[in-house]
């Protein structure tokens, strides 16, 4: 006897594992038709949960879906929309009846009239009614799940150290509110770090866009703001509090667990306290105690995410929001400036903005008709560019957006150029300094090309003061870091040769003294 262990292919493999599955409580989300309408009437009957928990009548209920309507566009078309024709009520209560949305019972009868009209009266299942509250939650508004959040790490340390006061006081009441209040920040925190890691996995995934970047800006900011910086603070002092709970006894933990319950309560309800503190306990650990802590996990995550915000900008004003030419015309501005001769970088231009058409015969192309031959920039005729040109000259509607070229190496060679010239600088400035005092005929030659640049400097500096009545002259450098006073030449020496490495100068013979200004 054959036996066909085939599972019948209406039953999924998955499900037999008991893994969940299908969640028709939210089927009114993705429904193919009238899920605007689904919402509208689920929105009411929360909104109704409010105010009564006996559900609200058909009627009623029929009411509150205008008004909504009503609120967002006006009485008129919240009469059309909600006619018979536009809006069958009874058979979206059916639908969400089916799928677990809401639960449907009649009124009793107590008058005559009431066996004619509708005594359907309807509530919102617990589980839908926690769903559609979440979804209701404003998820671009950081106030929701971080406003909780403020002051986290300080309340908990506060928290913390009354509760294990109030332990060792054997004040089991005291202490068993200080614990609940650990409790729920610590929840409200773990919430806020949740919200904040999502957004900012999100903002990190795939190109950046201008809403991508102002997500991510706003969730770093939100960070900082709520209690990135609580956490470097308050963490050792939290770490002090984990490291006594290896004093706290089971007995502490059992009164912990009494104090909050009926006297008459079962030792298995005060077993499963018991385990929910120390697990809290555990979680408090898993935060902030240790390197790979929960909140050190997510400040490094914010710190990393610093740095993609930057590149996410940087691309945005490099593109403007659009394709862009930028980096091709900076090449070609970078080719220009390059060159090593005008007739070059004449060549580069023409080959580049296409001013010539592309030709495969030798020779060179005729000059432009309308001006002169070899005509520079400075003196040729302006011509005209239109607005749209100038506006969007650089973009362009289709391609892809070209790499921005990398100046790294240029910068870096630049910071070094600039540091190699700060440090010729200063040894200048020491050897006009050691020469402070003395006739400039007395000066040895100048063998330094920074100091020769340094005292060209200062003398021309010299030459622009007039002399005061004693002949005395005043002046300052460049960047008025030194101060330079000029005495008059001696009456049998009046001038003064000076040994430059390039050659040498005559000027008259002062006494220059230098010091800093």
């Amino acid at each position: 006897m054959v036996t066909d262990r085939r599972a019948p292919a209406s039953i999924d493999a998955w499900e037999l594992t008991g893994l969940p599955g299908r969640l028709d409580v939210a089927a009114y989300l993705t429904a193919d038709q009238h899920a605007t309408q689904y919402r509208v009437i689920v929105d009411a009957l929360l909104d109704a949960q409010e105010h009564s928990l006996t559900g609200v009548g058909r009627d009623e209920l029929l009411d509150r879906v205008r008004g909504r309507v009503a609120a967002v566009a006006d009485l008129a078309t919240a009469e059309r929309l909600t006619l018979p024709d536009e809006f069958d009520l009874e058979a979206r209560m059916r639908t969400l009846h089916a799928w677990g949305v809401v639960i449907r019972w009649q009124d009793k009868a107590k008058t005559e009239a009431d066996f004619v009209r509708t005594r359907d009266r309807y509530q919102l299942t617990a589980a839908a009614a926690d769903l559609h509250r979440w979804l209701r939650r404003k998820i671009d508004e950081d106030a929701v799940a971080t406003s909780a959040a403020a002051f986290a790490p300080a309340v908990i340390a506060d928290r913390l150290d009354e509760m294990l006061l109030a332990l060792a006081d054997a004040d089991h009441l005291l202490a068993a509110q200080a614990w609940a209040q650990v409790r729920t920040t610590l929840a409200d925190m773990a919430e806020a770090a949740a919200v904040w890691q999502s957004r900012m996995a999100s903002a990190l995934a795939g190109a950046p866009d201008t809403d991508k970047m102002r997500h991510l800006r706003e969730t770093i900011l939100a960070y900082i703001t709520v209690w990135g910086a609580g956490v470097d603070t308050y963490s050792p002092r939290i770490r002090g509090a984990i490291e006594r709970f290896a004093y706290v006894t089971d007995h502490d933990w059992r009164a912990l667990a009494l104090a909050g319950v009926d006297v008459d309560a079962s030792e298995d309800v005060v077993e499963a306290i018991v385990a929910g503190h120390r697990d809290l306990a555990e979680l408090l650990r898993g935060w902030f105690a240790g390197r790979d802590a929960q909140s050190q996990r997510l400040r490094r995550q914010v710190r990393d995410a610093v740095a993609p915000l930057l590149r996410g900008s940087r691309a945005l004003l490099s593109s403007g929001g659009s394709v862009t030419r930028r980096a091709e015309l900076l090449r070609v501005a970078a080719a220009v400036e390059s060159a090593p001769s005008n007739a070059e970088a004449w060549r580069v231009w023409c080959a580049a903005t296409g001013v010539w058409a592309a030709r495969h015969l030798p020779g060179r192309p005729p000059e432009p008709a309308d001006s002169p031959p070899r005509t520079s920039f400075w003196v040729a005729p302006p011509v005209p560019v239109e607005l749209t040109l100038r506006k969007r000259g650089a973009k362009s509607v289709r391609g892809r957006v070209a790499q921005v070229p990398d100046r790294r190496a240029a910068r870096r060679a630049a910071r070094e150029g600039a540091a190699a010239d700060r440090a010729a600088s200063k040894v200048a400035e020491q050897a006009v300094a050691a020469r402070s005092g003395l006739h400039l005929s007395q000066w040895t030659a100048l063998t330094s090309r920074a100091e020769a640049a340094l005292v060209w400097e200062l003398l021309a500096a010299v030459l622009r003061q007039p002399p005061d009545s004693e002949g005395v002259r005043l002046a300052y450098s460049r960047d008025a870091r030194l101060r330079v006073v000029a005495f008059p030449a001696p009456p049998d020496q009046r001038s003064a040769v000076l040994i430059l490495p390039d050659g040498r100068i005559a000027c008259e013979n002062w006494r220059l003294d230098v010091t800093a200004a």
